[in-house]
């Protein structure tokens, strides 16, 4: 188990493991959990995005929605409603870092696959890479499972982590990310899941001695999160509701412009990070 100390200082400071570099927790009741720079969703219906109540472990959560065929619903050329750290530098990551991540998904009246229907997979979160590079990690669904797809350049196939999501629609679902950003064979990327009822977060892939890092990292080059909604079968519509979305420092350079607050949260020590 982790625990959690809550500093009660505010000052620019050095990294240690554990430190919180993004807490997207939508406790304000705001789209963007009022931190200047994320991107809410580039959908223009006027409930691409909305916030729900309650959330994973609090009041609220915010939901994505995304409808087939109804064009305020598409964006950056698909069927899609995501929010994105892009624009925020101390979340980003580049080779070289070390990071987990962690969110709390909802499939809400999630619609079941049937034989027959199209296989389109619903992505909701993505470990991401700017300038076209080829994407580290996908979650998504694909017919009732739950999968994750990795960088194709790697030439590792996607793997189901949960066959079935049917019996945990509309129930909380936890995951944690622990990646190593690397453009050789020297990184490592350990994904966790921990689903309603269990107490504790399973291991369920864990790739090591790992190219993570897809593209070079240079002329502006930076990877980031994106969590929503991308891609729905035709005539289908898919919400998700997100919360708890957090970025959290294990290792690696400083990050720049980085503020510990009086409200952050360090996560223990190393030792227990990287269980």
């Amino acid at each position: 188990m982790f625990f959690l100390t809550v500093l009660g200082v505010n000052h620019a400071h050095a990294q240690i493991p554990g430190d919180v570099l993004l807490n997207m927790n939508y406790e304000n009741g705001l789209l963007d959990s009022g931190i200047t720079g994320v991107i809410i969703t580039n959908a223009t219906a006027s409930d691409a995005a909305y916030i729900v109540q309650p959330g994973a472990t609090g009041n609220y959560a915010i939901a994505h929605k995304v409808m087939y065929g109804n064009t305020g619903y598409y964006s950056n050329d698909n069927w899609r409603s995501e929010s994105s750290a892009n624009l925020l530098k101390v979340a980003n990551f580049l080779p070289g870092d070390e990071r987990r991540y962690e969110f709390s998904v909802l499939l809400k009246d999630w619609t079941p696959w049937k034989a027959g229907d199209p296989i389109n997979e619903t992505n909701i979160f993505q470990l991401k890479v700017s300038g076209g590079a080829g994407v580290p990690l996908q979650v998504r669904t694909q017919r009732n499972a739950l999968r994750l797809r990795f960088a194709t350049e790697n030439n590792v196939p996607s793997i189901d982590i949960l066959s079935d999501v049917r019996p945990y629609v509309n129930q909380w679902m936890h995951f944690r990310i622990d990646v190593k950003w690397t453009t050789t064979n020297t990184g490592y990327m350990k994904t966790y899941m921990k689903l309603p009822g269990q107490n504790e977060y399973t291991l369920v892939d864990e790739k090591t001695n790992y190219r993570t890092y897809s593209g070079d990292g240079f002329g502006g080059q930076h990877g980031y999160i994106k969590w929503g909604i991308y891609v729905t079968p035709p005539d289908i519509t898919r919400v998700a509701y997100h919360d708890d979305i957090k970025v959290i420092y294990l290792g690696g350079p400083a990050v720049q412009h980085f503020e510990r607050k009086s409200n952050d949260i360090i996560y223990a020590n190393h030792s227990h990070l990287l269980k």
